[in-house]
């Protein structure tokens, strides 16, 4: 499950839409659920971070007015040209933080930033917070714009062709991971790796599927 996680917020980091686990057919979760909490909609997830149920209910009420109130906004997305929509879901991932951080406490928000930085992959290189802490030039946050809007594209075709051949989509991911990569200096390729923190695994499935 967690491959079939990774690296697809080319689209979604504001709310956790790899969920959606893009070209695998897979929804580790109910749908209901997923657009609200993203990947704390992730039982794992919630037991890495022991969110109490008071907290679960508490994400669930806030985040589902914030979600009705950019509800006209998710209707719009997909017309709308990739740098809209990049700069839409930055406005909603900074709003989201904004109210899940009201209500868990600082060390959950630590270590849900990682776990969602993990699933990102190189997707995590689009979260303000991450291009704060590695301190991106303008020019740097520049060139990673354009690499994200030409990824974009390219998926967006994909999903306009009806052309979902799970091979084809990690292609243009591993494209994005290395030209995206190269922006970054050796030190805040170190960085990068270390703000994730302690790598978050998936329990496996009783049944061993």
């Amino acid at each position: 499950m967690a491959r079939a996680l990774k690296g697809t917020l080319i689209l979604g980091l504001a709310l956790g839409l790899a969920n959606l686990a893009w070209g695998q057919g897979q929804q580790p979760n109910p749908p209901t659920q997923q657009p609200v909490l993203g990947v704390l909609s992730l039982p794992d997830v919630q037991k890495e971070l022991k969110v109490s149920e008071e907290q679960l209910n508490k994400l669930k009420d806030a985040l589902g007015k914030m979600m009705e109130k950019y509800k006209d906004d998710f209707t719009k997305l997909p017309r709308m040209t990739p740098e809209e929509q990049q700069k839409k879901i930055k406005v909603i991932m900074e709003d989201s933080h904004k109210v899940m951080a009201g209500i868990l406490d600082a060390k959950q928000m630590k270590r849900l930033k990682q776990i969602e930085w993990q699933m990102a992959g190189i997707g995590a290189l689009q979260d303000p917070e991450l291009q704060k802490e590695l301190k991106l030039s303008d020019e740097q946050k520049k060139k990673l714009d354009g690499l994200f809007n030409d990824a974009n594209k390219k998926v967006q075709e994909m999903m306009r062709s009806q052309e979902r051949a799970p091979e084809k989509y990690q292609a243009v991911v591993k494209d994005l991971e290395t030209k995206a990569n190269n922006v970054l200096t050796e030190e805040q390729q170190k960085s990068f790796k270390e703000l994730k923190g302690p790598k978050f695994e998936f329990s496996q499935p009783k049944n061993g599927r």
